[in-house]
């Protein structure tokens, strides 16, 4: 019997971040990855947000383009808005705003980087940090003494023994399934997304896109899709739930890369595809189970992926390291029930990754209900912002004749828009304002609210009046 005094299973950032922590606070940790190398999975690259850079600054330093050649940062985000007929109809390039409170984050929106070079880079801290790491090794079951989870076995039948286990092992986790914390996820709780890669010449990046990072595609005729730029690199992709699908996943994508806009700039770049990808994620409004006795689940296994947009290298490492940080507690208070690892549970909840789960049941909705739906919204919502956009910048007409058209399209699409607006939106609003209402309340806001709509009223002109030259 191998001995240890915590077991995890998984090699990615959360696996990686949970050893390095447990390693360090003097625990005997092993931590197992199934491919030949952490960061070997079909999944190409990452996005880094400058939360990443803001709660574990120590560590992130480090992360040089040395060590990490593929890494990019960008400032800029495109928004391309495609219309029924596959035209982009509308762009946004957007920036970090004024209103971002710290740095890294005024400077950039995303470091990215390949998890082939990520992985393994975490993985060394780990290991560094006294943790062992198992490679090529698939844990296929758990291992329990009289209905208690005492440790794990691999695919060999070898048996590992620790009073704790961390679940870091993905979307279908043997570890969820095996300490009876959850059996099967939901169809609506899970998404399938593939990608291509593509192969770019570092100049042709810098040079063409500049500091665009980002690419989002939000189209009538496919699920919203993701662009984002490496150092040598991009990478296409998109998702829905399950259920969602009406037809191949793979339709949708090539879909996407086979726009007019996306071939011409597959051509400036002089990109070359380089792989198929797929994987599967939780894509939930809120993490389930996530602790039970002598058992911790984190990142994708917990159903901790961001409900807006399903990211998940940062909730894994921050659920990571405070799980790693309770079961230290626990082991040396010699108390690993359920009852103490509740405590995990309390401090994710109090984290940044809890915060994002407040509203997630509302964030979840709003993008299941605009851009991860196919049938019907998208319809209304891309012509509507395309008009909102850019009608008025064209010179077909006097201005003040356009606006009356673009004004006179919109309308046509508030029958539509309206209820999902009030649907979606207000609950959303509702629940991330919930704490200011009573200063929203405030009779002196309302009553110079109520004062100033009289005084809106008469500058209204009474009947249009005819101009004249002088």
């Amino acid at each position: 019997m191998n001995n240890y005094d915590i077991i995890i299973v998984g090699g990615g950032p959360g696996g990686s971040m949970a050893a390095k922590t447990a390693a360090e606070s003097g625990l005997k940790t092993i931590f197992f990855e199934r491919g030949r190398k952490p960061g070997e999975k079909n999944s190409s690259g990452c996005g880094l947000g400058p939360r990443m850079f803001r709660d574990f600054p120590d560590m992130m330093k480090e992360l040089t383009p040395e060590k990490c050649p593929s890494m990019r940062a960008g400032v800029y985000a495109r928004n391309y808005f495609v219309n029924k007929d596959d035209i982009v109809s509308a762009m946004i390039l957007a920036r970090p705003t004024e209103s971002v409170t710290y740095e890294p984050a005024k400077s950039f929106i995303t470091m990215n980087c390949y998890r082939s070079e990520f992985d393994p880079w975490i993985a060394d801290l780990a290991t560094n940090a006294g943790a062992e790491l198992k490679c090529s090794i698939l844990i296929t079951n758990i291992l329990k003494e009289n209905g208690k989870v005492i440790g794990v076995i691999d695919e060999k039948g070898e048996k590992y023994q620790a009073p704790i286990v961390i679940g870091a092992d993905g979307v279908i986790s043997t570890v969820a399934k095996g300490s009876g914390l959850r059996d099967k996820w939901f169809h609506d709780h899970c998404t399938i997304v593939p990608q291509y890669d593509f192969v770019v010449p570092r100049e042709n990046i810098d040079k063409i896109m500049g500091e665009e990072t980002l690419g989002v595609w939000w189209g009538v005729n496919f699920p919203s899709a993701y662009q984002v730029f490496f150092g040598d690199g991009f990478h296409i992709g998109l998702g829905n739930w399950l259920h969602s699908w009406k037809k191949n996943p793979l339709y949708y994508l090539n879909r996407v890369v086979g726009l007019k806009h996306f071939q011409h700039l597959i051509k400036m770049l002089d990109a070359k595809p380089r792989e198929l990808q797929a994987h599967l994620l939780p894509w939930m409004p809120y993490p389930e189970k996530t602790y039970t006795d002598h058992v911790m689940l984190i990142g994708d296994a917990g159903g901790f992926p961001c409900p807006l947009e399903a990211e998940g290298i940062y909730p894994a490492m921050v659920t990571g390291k405070i799980a790693a940080e309770v079961a230290a507690e626990a082991i040396s208070e010699g108390d690993t029930s359920k009852t103490k690892l509740k405590e995990y549970e309390k401090r994710w909840q109090a984290s940044s990754v809890g915060r994002e789960f407040e509203a997630g049941p509302e964030l979840w909705s709003v993008w299941k209900a605009l851009p991860f739906s196919t049938e019907g919204n998208m319809e209304w919502f891309i012509p509507m912002v395309s008009e909102a956009l850019t009608g008025i910048f064209d010179w077909s007409e006097p201005h003040t004749i356009r606006l009356r058209q673009v004004l006179a399209q919109v309308k046509k699409y508030l029958p539509k828009a309206l209820p999902v607006l009030m649907q979606e939106f207000i609950p959303l609003l509702s629940k991330v304002l919930e704490d200011d209402l009573d200063k929203l309340m405030d009779p002196k806001i309302l009553q110079n609210l109520m004062s100033a709509i009289p005084a809106l009223l008469q500058l209204m002109p009474k009947k249009k009046k005819k101009r004249r030259g002088r």
